[in-house]
């Protein structure tokens, strides 16, 4: 009699039940078992309170916006590089994927970056591309604006996310393109769709000089970075650290769930979840290219080099011996900038 299937052992580097054929199309040049294992783990969507909060107030918004108020209310959701406010919106964006007619293409949720240094026009057609416009780069900025208004009502478009709203702010001298944000205004309100704006902690300065906008956009979310200062702090910390303990696809736990590395992993990271997870693929991809059954310190020593910093010496590699426990955020070094 054959075994039942969960009495089998578990393969090393590629998900039970998946195939390379399965996980990639056809043509895609052949992976080892440590890049197609990888690959699943950075799909695999790894869940933490602020990512949680975020996409219940988008949900929020959606709803109320589409459903319940003649005015909508927008949202802001601020966060640093790193934060994750990127894949807040992919992820949120996936829930509704696009219609295809033979007449039209239905775009419930609308998704897109703003572009460097933004104009009406050049934002009008990144919209239009985004809905699928023939000819986005063609007429006024009123004539692309008319055409908005009208491919939202024919796309069905219930929610709009724009990433990138910091753009807004010039970087350098802290300049505001109040032409932009004022046409963005009269945007929401001749089509009275949501609209949720993502962008570092700066672009709140955009509401406050834009008492019109900010009365739209009082909801506001924070995707503040994980910390180990308080000991809640650090219990959550840990408790995501081994909730991406529980999907790496390898025999033993890893070191650093342990509680002498966990204040290292921060170290090594920021507490910031892009941070986090390329150390973690890295890790494994060590771990299974050199055929171990975990991933140890010295594992991580060397993923923090491959994959975050290169040029670390052994005091400020937090997962070496010589490592001096502090934020790497001086000039120079990879959180220079976080606070």
């Amino acid at each position: 009699m054959a075994k039942d299937s969960s009495d089998q052992p578990k393969r090393r580097g590629m998900p039970l039940g998946h195939s390379q054929s399965d996980m990639f199309p056809a043509g895609t040049p052949s992976l080892t078992p440590a890049d197609a294992a990888v690959f699943e783990f950075r799909r695999k969507l790894i869940r933490h309170p602020a990512f949680t909060s975020a996409m219940q107030a988008i949900k929020r918004c959606h709803l109320y916006g589409h459903h319940l108020l003649e005015e909508p209310d927008c949202l802001l959701i601020t966060g640093v590089s790193g934060a994750g406010k990127s894949t807040i919106r992919r992820t949120y964006a996936a829930r509704y994927p696009r219609e295809e007619f033979e007449e039209i293409t239905v775009i419930r949720v609308l998704e897109l970056e703003l572009p460097a240094a933004p104009t009406i026009k050049n934002v009008a057609e990144r919209i239009l591309m985004a809905l699928g416009d023939p000819y986005p780069d063609k007429g006024s900025a009123e004539a692309k604006t008319g055409r908005i208004i009208t491919l939202f009502r024919l796309c069905g478009v219930e929610l709009v996310m724009l990433d990138e709203f910091q753009q807004f702010v010039d970087n350098s001298g802290g300049k505001i393109e109040y032409k932009v944000a004022d046409w963005l205004k009269q945007l929401i309100n001749a089509t009275r769709v949501p609209f949720v704006l993502l962008g570092l902690p700066r672009c709140k300065y955009i509401l406050e000089v834009n008492e019109q906008l900010r009365r739209r956009f009082l909801p506001q979310v924070t995707l503040s970075p994980f910390s180990i200062k308080r000991k809640s702090d650090a219990i959550r910390f840990a408790e995501f650290l081994s909730t991406i303990n529980s999907q790496i696809p390898l025999d033993k736990p890893s070191v650093f769930i342990e509680p002498a590395v966990i204040p290292l992993v921060f170290y090594a990271t920021n507490g910031l979840i892009d941070y986090l997870m390329k150390l973690a693929s890295n890790a494994i991809h060590v771990a299974l290219e050199e055929k171990r059954d975990c991933i140890d310190i010295d594992v991580l020593r060397r993923s923090f080099q491959s994959a975050i910093w290169s040029e670390a010496d052994r005091e400020r590699n937090p997962f070496d011996s010589e490592f001096i426990p502090r934020l790497l955020n001086k000039k120079g070094e990879p959180f220079s900038g976080y606070s």
